[in-house]
This record gives structure tokens, C-alpha cells and sequence, in this order.
């Protein structure tokens, strides 16, 4: 099976989110990284605007877990059962 364009760019956005090492040290560069990603993608046309709107929902959610959780409370994994993301096969 051929992974179409838009099934590399949401596995590398998904990538992203997935980095918890740069969500923990940076939250504000991350969330911003994860939304001009989503932004570039529906751009190129890649994404409509259902899927792009699950990107930055998911981006705000990543980043409000981060930053409204006290530092000694913090997750080193982010909860991405609880996020909705476009398919991707």
C-alpha cells in the first residue's frame, strides 16, 4: 500500500504531538510548531477544514494539560487516547 502525501504529513504531525520531550521543555514553541504545521497542511490542501479543526483542538489540548498542570504533577506521556485526530490508515 502507497501512504498518500497527507497520510506522511499527519503521521509527522502526529509525530510532533507526540514528542513529549519538547512539549514538557518548550509548551509554547510546541503549541505553536503543532499549529503553523496544521495551518501549512490545509494550505497545501491536504487537510479540509473538519481535519484541521481536530489538529488544533488537539494542539490546545496537549498544550492546556501542560502548562495547567503543576511541574510535579506533570506527565511525561500525553494521554492520546483522549485527543480525536483525523484518520489516517
Amino acid at each position: 500500500m502507497n501512504e498518500t502525501a497527507k497520510d506522511m504529513e499527519l503521521k509527522a504531525w502526529r509525530l510532533l504531538l507526540e514528542d513529549d520531550a519538547y512539549r514538557l521543555d518548550c509548551p509554547k514553541d510546541y503549541h505553536a510548531t503543532l499549529l503553523q504545521r496544521a495551518d501549512e497542511l490545509l494550505q497545501r490542501g491536504l487537510l479540509d477544514a473538519d481535519d484541521w479543526q481536530l489538529l488544533v483542538a488537539a494542539a490546545d489540548q496537549a498544550y492546556d494539560a501542560t502548562v495547567e498542570a503543576p511541574a510535579d504533577k506533570q506527565s511525561d506521556c500525553l494521554p492520546l487516547s483522549t485527543l480525536r485526530l483525523p484518520d489516517t490508515p
